[in-house]
């Protein structure tokens, strides 16, 4: 079996010799993207002849004539925001059998149908026409996704499967690990991951974080957009001055220009592989904030970590895959090293349960595909020796208003 990842990069190795535009490019426009397409590029070069990691504008021909299955790594691309009809396109032409795994819809919060451009709709059409067999073939983020393509007549189609960020780590007993990580007697050395500022309802808990940093000696994390990549790597002179103070001013008001420079120095980071991500954070005791695959990378690595959740993506993720989170709205009193562990909630057995029953519903896509599962994938789903059916994770939507 060969085949072709429909991605952005798992790894951008020259990153040293570029500015940020180009981490920001090669990763798909935010290196959290790192999490999922690496999980799919590990997993599945341990079950297929070749892999290869491709660009959405890949010439037709290269992988119509070179490969035998597609692999789509989705986002929340389910939502009036996109229209990928020239993707559609291009998928039609290619003409193989095609899986999708990450798919998430996007709408103001979790209580409203999603609305789609006629692009989109097709695109969500040629996924669901290519499938490899009967099986599904359309990994989706949770339920709340689920039922926005039962809507549209496409649920024999679709699967809850999460995140596959979920199955980087090969043990199968993760979340007794973190349990137990969770409940050491403090926490020393905070990473966080970086929020946007252009999300003015999270300014007090990013600056309580940023705060949290430096009290610790900690890292504050870099994912997207390109100027917060830009002052992680130490590039203020790339963002336009007006811009650049609108970031200080979110991020540390109190600062000077030149003291908030020579926090994002010492501080701000940027990773160029998930590998490297993760063996970073295994110096830290805890990692917080809006960023689910910044959080995501910290827990395959066994380290304690919490999603700040804010818009209706990340809950449905953290609420499928049992993920210790918080509406931004309900965190209370303030954040600090002392209390912020206090604020979240992790309940291994319930993470366990999730991550064997959605590896569960990975395995069945690939193998509705003709692949056979890793080793470790096997692992992971025969964590809980009765896994119940996947459906029955299904939660009730809880409303997700970002103001």
């Amino acid at each position: 079996m060969r085949v072709a990842i429909f991605s952005g990069a798992h790894q951008v190795p020259d990153s040293f010799a570029h500015k940020s535009r180009h981490l920001l490019d090669r990763s798909g426009g935010n290196t959290g993207n790192f999490a999922f397409s690496t999980s799919l590029y590990w997993h599945l070069s341990a079950m297929a002849e070749k892999v290869d990691i491709v660009p959405w504008d890949v010439p037709v021909d290269r992988v119509k004539n070179d490969c035998d299955l597609v692999v789509f790594a989705c986002a929340n691309q389910l939502g009036i925001h996109t229209d990928l009809g020239g993707v559609a396109a291009r998928l039609e032409s290619i003409g193989l059998p095609i899986i999708a795994i990450g798919l998430g819809a996007q709408a103001d919060d979790l209580t409203k149908d999603i609305e789609l451009s006629r692009g989109t709709r097709r695109w969500v059409d040629v996924l669901a026409a290519h499938a490899p067999s009967r099986q599904a073939n359309i990994g989706v983020r949770g339920k709340y996704t689920l039922d926005q393509l039962a809507r549209l007549g496409l649920g024999e189609r679709a699967i809850v499967t999460g995140c596959p960020s979920n199955f980087i780590s090969p043990n199968p007993n993760l979340g007794a690990s973190l349990k137990r990580a969770w409940t050491a007697p403090s926490a020393n050395r905070i990473a966080v991951a970086a929020g946007l500022p252009y999300w003015p309802e999270l300014a007090a808990l990013e600056r309580q974080l940023v705060e949290m940093v430096e009290r610790t000696d900690g890292i504050y994390i870099g994912q997207h957009d390109l100027d917060m990549i830009q002052i992680c790597r130490d590039e203020p002179e790339d963002i336009p001055k007006e811009r650049y103070e609108q970031i200080r001013r979110y991020i540390a008001p109190k600062k000077s220009e030149e003291e908030f420079k020579q926090f994002c120095r010492k501080y701000g980071t940027c990773f160029i592989d998930a590998g490297s991500w993760m063996e970073a954070i295994r110096k830290f005791d805890f990692v917080v904030g809006a960023r689910f695959h910044g959080i995501m990378l910290a827990i395959q690595a066994g380290i304690p970590g919490a999603v700040i959740t804010h818009d209706s993506r990340t809950q449905e993720l953290c609420q499928t895959l049992a993920i210790p989170s918080k509406h931004y709205s309900a965190i209370k009193g303030g954040l600090n090293e002392n209390n912020v562990r206090d604020q979240f909630e992790f309940d291994e057995h319930a993470y366990t349960r999730a991550r064997s029953s959605l590896s569960s519903a990975f395995i069945r896509i690939l193998e509705g595909a003709g692949l056979s599962p890793s080793a470790s994938l096997k692992a992971i789903r025969d964590a809980v020796p009765a896994v119940a059916p996947v459906v029955e994770l299904r939660q009730e939507p809880v409303l997700a208003k970002a103001s």
